[in-house]
């Protein structure tokens, strides 16, 4: 119950206080305070020094314990920045969006630990899409006619995937009918552990709709375009949230399903549907890079890239479920960096187009070679993580059915670096004759220290690989009958 409270009740409650209290300094602490509470306790079940048992329709297994903690390292973060971000001059609407920003924040955490942490069907349904709702009005933070367009469309759409994956809950509860299961609660465990006795034909029906409705907030495509607008158009710290960990609050209700099927004859099916999943997120990537002229749009279709790939490696398998694991970490850190440095870009620049953007190494040479160095790292360019845990993926796409897509895969990766590079060294480099933003010297902030922060510890993690990580993914994998 204590640790309930940590993860779910304080946040909520400092929510409501939050309402109370306008003074943003305070906010800003007592978030703080909360964020490293909740960052410190999920690394402590990581590691397993605590093994604590929750009540009600939440429990700790393997899979929570994982992505709690990537939540919390990710929330953690953005959260540190967020009070320089907010000091920053902003319009009069948005001025007023930052009375509700931490407030907002602390619902985000909590809701979001809600989902990971939920053992029911029916509860992480609710806090899911509870999720939703708290990021919407953060997506409207500048208050102008993009992100309000963006925070409807991102309502709408997500809120109909959502309703898709309800029917996919109803689905499961149908394949259920005549087993001890029919009639019960929608606990997963229960689920997993009477696998064999559902009708697959309902349960194939289930993962579809769940898969399908899911992506909406996961950023699959073809379902993915709510998700880049949404991202595009939020201001920074909250589009690294998102990106870093929202994706993966909504796909794990995407594994909780394959979780079930892993132990039946529909796997396979679901396995396939996840690499089709995957492969048209780099193909909608790839097209998409092509002509793409807003650098934040760039880095969300990044976020739709990189979430095809965990897609790819997890319907893979074998040693591909393990470089998935590892990317889903690498990603999650990676994206807070590039978001907060395309954010001092846009505070300098006003613009989010990449043709008002020039000599970024001049005029910002901090952020400017942060976001260059964040590049290499989200392209998997060694030593960063992501280039060892995409050799993961590629050696189990080698050796598995489908290693015929393996060319196409790096295909795809080569020109979604090429259009990607472009695009930046444009912003780096580029000279502007009629350019009269003026070259100053930038100021050291706190995101210029979490940003190189974050990508040492990317580079740390592949090169020392931890024990410990490298167990709780194993513990991972053994959920979904992979033993190497």
């Amino acid at each position: 119950m204590f640790e309930l409270s940590l993860f779910i009740f304080i946040p909520s409650i400092a929510a409501v206080l939050f309402l109370l209290i306008r003074n943003i300094k305070v906010q800003y602490s007592l978030s703080l305070i909360i964020a490293a509470i909740h960052l410190t306790f999920s690394f402590l079940i990581f590691i397993n020094i605590l093994q604590p048992k929750l009540p009600w329709f939440f429990a700790i297994d393997p899979l929570s314990k994982f992505f709690i903690m990537i939540l919390s390292n990710v929330y953690f973060w953005v959260a540190l920045t967020s009070y320089s971000f907010l000091k920053r001059p902003a319009s009069q609407r948005a001025e007023e969006a930052k009375k509700y920003y931490f407030s907002l924040l602390n619902l985000y955490l909590a809701f979001n630990s809600a989902a990971m942490l939920s053992n029911h069907f029916g509860m992480y349904w609710v806090t899911v899409e509870a999720t939703t709702l708290s990021v919407a009005p953060l997506i409207y933070y500048y208050r102008n006619e993009e992100s309000l367009e963006a925070m409807w469309k991102y309502i709408f759409i997500v809120s109909i995937g959502i309703a898709f994956a309800f029917i996919g809950i109803l689905f499961l509860t149908l394949s259920a009918k005549g087993t001890v299961l029919e009639g019960q609660q929608l606990f997963f465990g229960e689920y997993v552990k009477h696998a064999y006795k559902l009708n697959p034909t309902w349960l194939k029906a289930s993962f579809i709709f769940i898969f399908v409705g899911l992506s909406t907030k996961i950023g699959i495509a073809p379902m993915h375009s709510a998700d880049v607008d949404a991202t595009s158009n939020a201001p920074s710290p909250i589009a690294a949230l998102m990106s870093g960990s929202l994706r993966l609050t909504a796909f794990i209700g995407v594994l909780r399903i394959l979780q079930i099927t892993s132990h039946t004859s529909v796997n396979e099916f679901a396995k396939m549907l996840l690499i089709i999943g995957g492969t048209l997120s780099l193909f909608v990537t790839f097209i998409s890079m092509f002509k793409v002229t807003n650098y934040k749009r760039m880095l969300s279709y990044s976020s739709v890239e990189h979430l095809g790939i965990i897609s790819l490696g997890i319907g893979i398998g074998g040693i591909a479920f393990i470089g998935a694991m590892y990317h889903a970490i690498y990603n999650s850190i990676v994206k807070i960096v590039l978001f907060l440095s395309a954010g001092n870009i846009h505070n300098k620049y006003k613009t989010r187009e990449v043709s008002g953007v020039h000599e970024v190494l001049n005029k910002l040479p901090k952020s400017g070679w942060i976001y260059l160095f964040a590049l290499f790292a989200i392209s998997g360019i060694p030593p960063f993580g992501i280039f060892f845990s995409e050799i993961k993926i590629f050696e189990g796409l080698l050796f598995s059915p489908q290693a015929v897509l393996l060319a196409l895969i790096i295909f795809m990766l080569l020109f979604i670096f090429i259009n990607m590079s472009k695009i930046t060294f444009a912003m780096l480099y580029t000279k502007c004759p009629n350019d009269d933003i003026q070259i100053e010297s930038e100021k050291l902030e706190i995101s210029h220290v979490v940003s190189i922060i974050l990508l040492l510890v990317v580079s740390l993690i592949a090169i020392a690989n931890p024990e410990i990580v490298y167990q709780n993914i194993l513990n991972v994998a053994k959920e979904f009958n992979i033993n190497l």
